[in-house]
């Protein structure tokens, strides 16, 4: 990219952390980044937790962030229902962390009892979904509803393997009423430049740093940022160069670990600008 560098969004399972673990070099990174002043904030396409949860959960592994460094796909979806549906009865479908999100916005949220005055669904990981919920919100898709999703997900990982994500609950809606949602969490142009005005850097000055192709880099090359592939998580090498053009990242590293000398050699090879954050 050759370019110097103000603003960083990471990914966390498979890029800073795994599970309740963090990943070798992550808090050393963060801690050179703070250094150098370079902004960065983690954002995940969880949706079913709050930002307070995530801020106890990241400091548990030693990574000190504030609630103002972290994006989820659940304050996105908020975000762009409050930007398309400021006025419309709104259909909730998810945890405590898309609820809360959703109540922020003072949209106007329905209840399953009252789903026929719907005339948007928004839909999250749902711990209570079951048969007749799946028949609440499929009604009111048939009855015009338009269909949101925070994400599609199909599986998120854990310390030991993974579990079901958003998409499987997500997939079973659009597969009985014919609808494909949209997507507003990752890799949504929404969720990148969401990402981007919190940190306060223009697209073209920020980079994602994460594991995942289909999300992360698809993300980054949507909303225009450069993106970093590192390889503790999903993809390989092998897999990012033949990876369809709007997933293929822009520079693969080995790990979070690498970034700091990435860096380094992207402030020297841009002209004038080295040095900028000492």
């Amino acid at each position: 990219m050759n370019r110097a560098i103000d603003g960083i969004i990471f990914d966390i399972d498979g890029t800073v952390a795994r599970g309740r673990r963090v990943l070798p070099g992550a808090l050393e990174t963060l801690d050179e980044l703070r250094r150098r002043r370079i902004r960065f904030a983690f954002f995940t396409n969880d949706n079913a937790h709050t930002i307070e949860f995530w801020v106890e959960r990241l400091g548990a592994m030693g990574i000190d962030a504030g609630s103002g460094e972290i994006v989820t796909s659940a304050l996105v979806a908020a975000e762009v229902m409050a930007e398309l549906h400021s006025a419309s009865p709104i259909l909730p479908v998810g945890d405590v962390g898309l609820l809360e999100a959703l109540r922020a916005k003072d949209l106007d949220l329905v209840g399953f009892d009252d789903a026929d005055r719907a005339t948007a669904v928004v839909m999250g990981k749902d711990p209570d979904f079951d048969q007749q919920r799946l028949a609440v919100v499929c009604g009111a898709i048939w009855n015009g509803a338009e269909f949101f999703a925070t994400n599609y997900d199909p599986k998120v990982p854990t310390a030991n393997g993974y579990t079901p994500g958003s998409g499987a609950m997500v997939k079973a809606v659009a597969y009985a009423t014919g609808r494909e949602p949209v997507v507003t969490g990752k890799p949504s142009p929404w969720s990148g430049q969401m990402a981007m005005r919190i940190l306060g850097v223009p697209p073209e000055r920020g980079v994602v740093v994460g594991d995942q192709l289909a999300t992360d880099i698809a993300m980054g090359r949507n909303a225009g940022i450069g993106t970093v592939l590192v390889l503790t998580g999903t993809a390989d090498a092998h897999d990012a160069k033949s990876a369809p053009r709007e997933q293929r990242p822009d520079v693969v590293i080995g790990s979070v670990g690498d970034l700091v000398p990435w860096l380094d050699s992207q402030l020297e090879s841009a002209p004038g600008e080295g040095g900028t954050h000492e």
